[in-house]
């Protein structure tokens, strides 16, 4: 069976001939991480951040994620003069839309490792993320709710997440010193 000869394509610059085709230029349509759609609530995170958090350092992680990265001091663990601890706040790919228990942002910390602070104990106010790292819990469901277009609402901030983990890392301290119990620890006054 005898086929034409290929043809040779279009001259440089021409689109091929056949079916019109959509371009979509890049940052537009395209976008798909939340600091991309909507860069006016990535520049009120980066200027909280910059105002109360100024020692901390914006990442892209390699999925794509956000994290700041910084040092906390924390004058009250007897253990030594002054524990510095490095957090780590990372932004899960659906924020602000997400409104589970914990929020979308996850806050880890670094170093120390708060397992081997804690010993065996299970360290109250932590939870486990879906590669078993464990995160400080900064955020109920209750205490927000995720801003979804068209609907008012409050939006977990990376500031506000480390805020409420700095409260955290001094009941930890206090719960690991037994100035306050497991049971004050986990209660709701903290």
């Amino acid at each position: 069976m005898n086929r034409p000869p290929a043809s040779p394509g279009p001259p440089p610059g021409r689109p091929p001939p056949g079916p019109a085709r959509i371009v979509v230029p890049p940052a537009r349509l395209a976008a798909f991480y939340w600091y991309e759609t909507d860069p006016e609530l990535f520049a009120a995170e980066q200027a909280a951040m910059a105002r109360f958090f100024p020692q901390f350092e914006l990442h892209r992680e390699g999925d794509g994620r956000l994290s700041w990265v910084g040092t906390l001091d924390s004058p009250t663990y007897s253990g030594t003069d002054n524990l510095t601890y490095t957090i780590q706040a990372v932004y899960e790919h659906d924020h602000p839309h997400n409104d589970s228990y914990g929020g979308s942002i996850k806050v880890y910390a670094i170093d120390p490792r708060l397992e081997e602070l804690a010993g065996s104990q299970p360290i109250p106010h932590t939870l486990v993320d879906a590669m078993g790292h464990l995160y400080i819990c900064t955020a109920r469901a209750e205490d927000f709710q995720a801003a979804r277009r068209g609907t008012p609402g409050n939006v977990t901030t990376a500031a506000s997440c480390v805020a409420w983990a700095a409260k955290w890392i001094t009941a930890f301290e206090m719960w690991l010193e037994g100035e306050i119990t497991t049971a004050q620890f986990e209660g709701e006054e903290l």
